[in-house]
């Protein structure tokens, strides 16, 4: 299994590429600045719980709240640039405050897997 730091390495470099990739074709506000790096925190955040769950570590409701705040954050700026990714970020906070609620069929159907959002960010940052 690749440990933590090395996939949030490859998550942190692979999202870098990315943003330079779309800095040069299009000019970027500090809103979309704004917003990308909200979603980036909550985005690392999650990536980072999920790898120490996978790792062993037990389930933390305070981490796990502080996870749903970021997405919260997130959703918010994105409103104006992507109402459909700011809609996921949204309903992804939703599901780190009660992720017990939450049935797989749920989560594919609201398109909140991690997958899913990781799509979505790098759709917004290099386009389609």
């Amino acid at each position: 299994m690749i440990e933590a730091a090395t996939v949030l390495t490859i998550f942190d470099k692979a999202l870098n590429v990315l943003g330079l990739i779309r800095e040069g074709r299009v000019k970027r506000d500090s809103h979309i600045d704004s917003s990308l790096h909200a979603l980036y925190a909550a985005l690392s955040e999650t990536k980072a719980y999920v790898v120490s769950l996978n790792d062993g570590s037990r389930h933390n409701r305070s981490k796990e709240r502080k996870i749903a705040q970021l997405w919260h954050d997130a959703s918010v700026p994105l409103r104006r640039i992507d109402p459909d990714l700011a809609r996921i970020c949204f309903l992804k906070g939703s599901y780190w405050l009660e992720p017990e609620a939450w049935t797989e069929v749920m989560i594919q159907e609201n398109q909140i897997a991690l997958d899913n959002v990781f799509a979505k960010t790098r759709e917004l940052l290099v386009g389609k």
